[in-house]
């Protein structure tokens, strides 16, 4: 998720009670809470925006984002001995706890969005989550920046209004999970009335995913910022996919509004094309992807590869019907040789 709902559950945390180890901890939890984010330090690198999608979630996620926490709270302690001010300083042994858990939260959190993370990252670099939590979500912002507002205006309410702010908070998280599970069924149903005959893995509420091995199964049903009643649904179809946004709070049939259709080609360009640097990066990130052969006057080909997850209609003069803005693209020549590639639509 974003670092804002981050530093809000690390301040409501400390308010409920981390703070009380002593001088040191409320800021060591809030960095490290944020510290597994440290890699967008690689989009400034050559080719940042690929190196940056190259290491999202990737190892400071899993067992070295502990040791940066640890790292980070070794700092703390130190700034905080060469300080004469007054107060207990917290000892080295709880701080370092302290800067564990503020990264396995960061990483707790980041697991129920629709990212998920890869959490034994560099050793797997096998995506888990749950399909639970959008990246931005206004409401957590609102009920723990609620609760730390009245921790200030009335500090000897501290550790009530944090407690009541993350049982707001894990109690919205729980409808998220509840509507979620109702997302699917509906998602299940427009396949049903679509004539897609079940194959592969059922869905289930932890999934774990790689590309070329793991693929991710469908149906979907993706969180939307707005409402914990919104939902994104993919679905397959006899000749590709289709996402359409739901309202479970709708009445309606089950199929509700088709958004977008997007294609599942097939063809050898497409493994060829799969080589290119940036196609590699992409479809390891990708969850949810279509892939579309476009062929040129002169004979060349284009492969495109959409992440439905972010798909939207084609606007201007793209003859499309469909595109994402996360998609990578490769140009071939008639006797494949790659002529071009790129991040994008294409």
């Amino acid at each position: 998720m974003d670092n804002l709902t981050h530093t809000l559950f690390a301040l409501t945390l400390a308010n409920a009670g981390v703070r009380r180890f002593g001088r040191g901890a409320t800021a060591t939890l809030v960095l490290a809470s944020n510290i597994p984010d440290l890699e967008f330090v690689t989009r400034f690198a050559d080719n940042g925006r690929l190196a940056y999608l190259a290491a999202h979630r990737g190892p400071t996620h899993g067992p070295l984002g502990l040791a940066l926490g640890a790292s980070m709270a070794a700092i703390v302690w130190l700034l905080n001995r060469r300080q004469r001010s007054a107060g207990h300083i917290a000892s080295f042994p709880a701080l370092v706890a302290i800067g564990m858990a503020g990264v396995a939260g960061h990483v707790l959190i980041d697991l129920g969005t629709s990212y998920g993370t890869r959490v034994l990252s560099p050793f797997s670099v096998v995506w888990y989550g749950v399909d639970w939590l959008p990246i931005l979500d206004v409401w957590l912002w609102v009920l723990l920046g609620a609760g730390l507002v009245i921790a200030w205006l009335r500090p000897v309410q501290r550790r009530a209004a944090a407690a009541a702010a993350l049982t707001l908070a894990v109690g919205y998280v729980g409808l998220r999970a509840v509507t979620h599970q109702t997302a699917v069924e509906r998602a299940l149903q427009i396949e049903t009335l679509a004539g897609v005959v079940p194959g592969g893995p059922a869905p289930s509420t932890l999934f774990a995913y790689r590309y070329g091995s793991r693929r991710s199964v469908l149906p979907a049903a993706l969180p939307a910022g707005s409402s914990p009643f919104a939902w994104r649904l993919i679905t397959r179809t006899a000749s590709g996919f289709e996402v359409r946004d739901v309202n479970l709070l709708s009445r309606g049939d089950a199929q509700g509004p088709a958004v977008l259709r997007f294609p599942d080609s097939r063809s050898s360009l497409i493994a060829r094309a799969a080589a290119a640097p940036t196609a590699r990066v992409f479809l390891d990130f990708s969850r949810f992807t279509s892939v579309e052969v476009m062929q040129h006057r002169n004979g060349d080909a284009t492969v495109h590869w959409y992440d439905m997850r972010f798909g939207r209609p084609a606007a201007g003069a793209d003859e499309r019907t469909y595109t994402s803005p996360f998609g990578a693209w490769v140009r071939l020549a008639p006797d494949g040789r790659m002529l071009a590639y790129g991040l994008g639509p294409g």
